[in-house]
């Protein structure tokens, strides 16, 4: 199974939503993102048995899940 799952981050005073900076992403190491210092950001989750595994997962990691979206195989 593999899920997009969407955390908040918490709020970066230096976020801009006018001027979005790209960047590495703060959820996906090695990976870009265009806008890094956004609260919101979506991770490609393939490990997991379900949509309840994921969220316990990133719970545990003590992010906010806002979302999470089973992809089309």
């Amino acid at each position: 199974m593999r899920l997009l799952v969407t955390v908040k981050l918490p709020k970066n005073p230096e976020h801009d939503p006018r001027n979005k900076k790209t960047g590495p992403c703060p959820m996906n190491d090695g990976y870009m993102c265009t806008d890094v210092t956004g609260e919101h950001h979506t991770v490609l989750w393939t490990n997991s048995n379900g949509i309840f595994d994921a969220e316990e997962y990133f719970k545990g990691l003590g992010h906010h899940v806002t979302r999470i979206e089973e992809l089309c195989e």
